[in-house]
């Protein structure tokens, strides 16, 4: 039987989880909306994401850079010079690429089929199979990210939030 997805994503989290080497465990932060896991170690502007595309029949597993164009950016130029170290280990379908205007990401896809447990066993070890090759990097390039470009917030219209779900009101 299908799961759904409220059920879907907290079991990759979890699994997800027990996956990772236990010196990765720690210092984790983990937040599920309705069709996507961040999971975030200092910043959620550096972030994994599992994303839910039912539009485009894709599930998103990959390493976001959120913040504003020079912060996503730089993160970029830091992480470049490893993609051939990174689709060695995690396949050649891994891309690194420019998402929007302001925003990057380290990704790839997996069909979105039925929500089930094996489906969410796969996207759980790709998921942590990620992080576990990722983080260390992140971690090491941390130190390459002038604090006044860390400290940078996006600029937004105030009339907009992002990843907030607006719900029309009835008369």
């Amino acid at each position: 039987m299908p799961l759904r997805v409220a059920e879907f994503l907290p079991l990759v989290n979890d699994r997800a989880l027990s996956l990772l080497p236990e010196e990765l465990r720690d210092g984790i932060t983990s937040r599920i909306s309705s069709v996507w896991l961040w999971m975030h170690y200092h910043s959620p502007k550096v972030h994994y994401e599992v994303w839910l595309a039912r539009k485009t029949g894709r599930i998103e597993i990959g390493l976001h850079f959120e913040g504003p164009r020079e912060f996503s950016y730089r993160w970029a130029e830091l992480i470049a010079p490893n993609m051939p170290e990174i689709q060695a280990r995690l396949g050649p379908q891994v891309e690194l690429e420019e998402w929007t205007a302001s925003w990057a990401r380290i990704h790839q896809t997996v069909p979105y089929d039925p929500l089930s447990e094996p489906l969410a066993d796969e996207v759980a070890g790709l998921l942590a199979q990620t992080i576990t090759i990722l983080q260390p990097i992140v971690e090491r390039e941390r130190a390459n990210i002038p604090p006044e470009v860390a400290s940078l917030r996006e600029r937004r219209p105030a009339s907009t939030r992002p990843f907030r779900h607006r719900r029309k009101r009835s008369a």
